[in-house]
């Protein structure tokens, strides 16, 4: 009689679990697909074309992976989408147990006017710094100590890294939310963990724009953009 009473109450509890969790993530869709309409932007429930579209963290891990909730339009001129990135892991115990771990990320990203050699910036972390340690991804160096500690520059061009990387814009970066991103041939793109919601995406998605502001003309101008303009064209992931 004890055991079937447990079992019930273990089922009831697990039923008002799931039950709250899928109650909240329907008002945060709904929040969401509100955002969207507000400003004129589309609103997919689900569209996976975004998995396969980047390299590098936090992409290519793991398997069934799903971009949902993707808003997709302008952002001040600028074509942009953000969406909720996950994917899923597997490990087994000494047993022969089998569990898999599913792992959410905010992912919003901006097109460039033109390709970009690839520039990682990352908040600097125990693990990241055991990883420099032993030479592993080395962490680029750049004039300010403070942004040194505070965050972990990796690049194929250092120099790109550091014409980017300018005093103003290192000092943008330390005033502002904390978030990993990186310029992947004509995008610019950032990731956190966790569930997007409209405050946060719109905070770094305007960060990201800054650093693209604070890009020298110079540096387009050597990437092939005549003009020193970042007027994008008119879709992310659409043709210059």
């Amino acid at each position: 009689m004890g055991f079937w009473l447990v079992f019930v109450l273990v089922l009831v509890v697990g039923g008002t679990l799931l039950y709250l969790q899928w109650q909240r993530e329907q008002k945060r869709r709904s929040l969401l697909v509100e955002w969207a309409a507000a400003n004129n932007w589309t609103f997919a429930a689900r569209d996976d074309q975004w998995c396969e579209r980047w390299q590098g963290a936090p992409f290519n891990e793991g398997d069934h992976r799903r971009a949902c909730n993707v808003l997709a339009g302008q952002w001040k001129g600028k074509p942009f989408v953000s969406f909720d990135y996950t994917y899923e892991t597997h490990s087994s115990d000494s047993k022969g147990g089998r569990s898999t771990t599913t792992h959410h990320y905010a992912v919003s990203a901006v097109q460039l006017p033109t390709y970009l050699p690839r520039l990682q910036v990352a908040p600097e972390n125990l693990l990241s710094r055991l990883g420099s340690a032993v030479g592993i991804s080395p962490d680029i160096e750049l004039e300010s100590e403070d942004f040194n500690r505070a965050f972990r520059v990796q690049a194929n061009d250092p120099k790109f890294a550091s014409d980017v990387l300018t005093p103003r814009t290192m000092q943008m970066l330390l005033t502002r939310p904390r978030f990993s991103w990186r310029i992947e041939a004509a995008d610019i793109l950032c990731w956190e963990q966790g569930e997007q919601q409209p405050a946060e995406v719109t905070a770094r998605v305007a960060t990201m724009l800054d650093v693209v502001a604070g890009i020298p003309s110079f540096v387009w101008h050597d990437n092939g953009l005549d003009d020193g303009t970042t007027n994008g064209p008119t879709a992310v992931g659409g043709t210059s």
